[in-house]
């Protein structure tokens, strides 16, 4: 009796899990797909009154437009070290060069810049090798001390009384220790006096303060508006205040949204969904709504699929478990 009873439960769980089956297997699964317009790799998309490229690679991509004249900025700090060489400043590596010697005055002939208002470049007149950069120190006076003077790069001391900070100036350093140990004629190490003053001891016994030791530096002022070639770009001073100035430049600006199958993307202030067909091309359809909608009608769908495949499975397991309830010895 006990295993009549425990067959016909078995029955009715594999009945139950057969019909469970059978309805993942007629189920017809809904498709998501909106009207749009296709795209294959480098198609050109029209949003926001600009061209953007569109770009589309094994069943991924995203669209991108270059702006041409998009502005740059950087800026320069008061007293940071700049470094010229071949015909542009770059900054100076942390620890290199300078030292005692920065010294005053005016520039020596062989390193003064061409004189020029705005739009003139600072990198005439002196050429240096990679391996023999000159060594810039920013200057920048406050508005009560006085500006540099100019509205130009050539060579000049720093002088006037401008109550607005519309200018800074560059003034050579000299890498003291280097310079130095390749004169034969000076000891390799500058000594300092009681008084704080630096000399050079040359190898006859006599001694020179090092600033006259020291050539004259170079000094260059630099005003709004002056052409400053900076780390390979045009570029020109936009301002200056007592902390610093800043460059600017304009240059070319890629800008990209990325595209993935079944997610929003927001191009030129318009919102798409996308789709993937095919690994080469790509859907975007503005009718984000009645995307979602079919989205939503697919997930309760998959879900339902889920429940089913559930019940197959508790079914099978429940019925197992019975027969194997059924055939346990019976003691006594």
């Amino acid at each position: 009796m006990q295993r009549r009873a425990a067959a016909i439960y078995v029955v009715f769980f594999v009945l139950v899990a057969v019909g469970a089956f059978s309805l993942t297997t007629v189920a017809q699964e809904p498709s998501v797909s909106v009207a749009g317009q296709n795209y294959s790799q480098g198609d050109t998309l029209s949003a926001g009154g600009m061209e953007w490229t569109v770009n589309v690679n094994d069943g991924e991509g995203n669209v991108s437009r270059v702006n041409e004249s998009a502005r740059f900025t950087t800026s320069i700090a008061n007293n940071s070290s700049l470094l010229f060489a071949n015909g542009e400043y770059r900054p100076a590596p942390n620890g290199s060069g300078g030292g005692a010697g920065t010294g005053t005055g005016s520039p020596s002939p062989s390193a003064t810049g061409t004189p020029g208002g705005s739009g003139t470049s600072l990198a005439t007149g002196e050429s240096a090798s990679n391996d023999s950069a000159t060594r810039f120190r920013v200057v920048i006076s406050n508005a009560t001390a006085g500006n540099a003077s100019g509205g130009n790069a050539s060579g000049g001391n720093a002088s006037g009384n401008a109550t607005n900070v519309s200018s800074f100036t560059l003034r050579q350093e000299f890498m003291t220790s280097q310079r130095l140990r390749q004169d034969p004629s000076v000891a390799d190490v500058a000594l300092t006096g009681e008084n704080g003053t630096q000399y050079v001891r040359y190898r006859n016994g006599t001694t020179q303060p090092l600033d006259e030791y020291l050539p004259t530096p170079a000094v260059r002022n630099v005003s709004v508006g002056d052409s400053f070639p900076y780390e390979n770009n045009s570029s020109s001073v936009a301002s200056v205040n007592t902390s610093g100035a800043t460059l600017a430049w304009e240059g070319n600006l890629t800008r990209s949204t990325e595209l993935k199958d079944g997610e929003n993307a927001t191009i030129g202030g318009t919102t798409y969904v996308a789709q993937f067909p095919t690994n080469s091309s790509v859907t975007l359809s503005q009718n984000v709504s009645g995307y979602q909608a079919e989205q939503s009608k697919l997930d309760e769908f998959n879900n339902r699929i889920l429940g089913l495949w559930g019940i197959v499975i508790i079914s099978l397991f429940a019925a197992i478990l019975i027969v194997a309830l059924a055939y346990l010895p019976i003691r006594g």
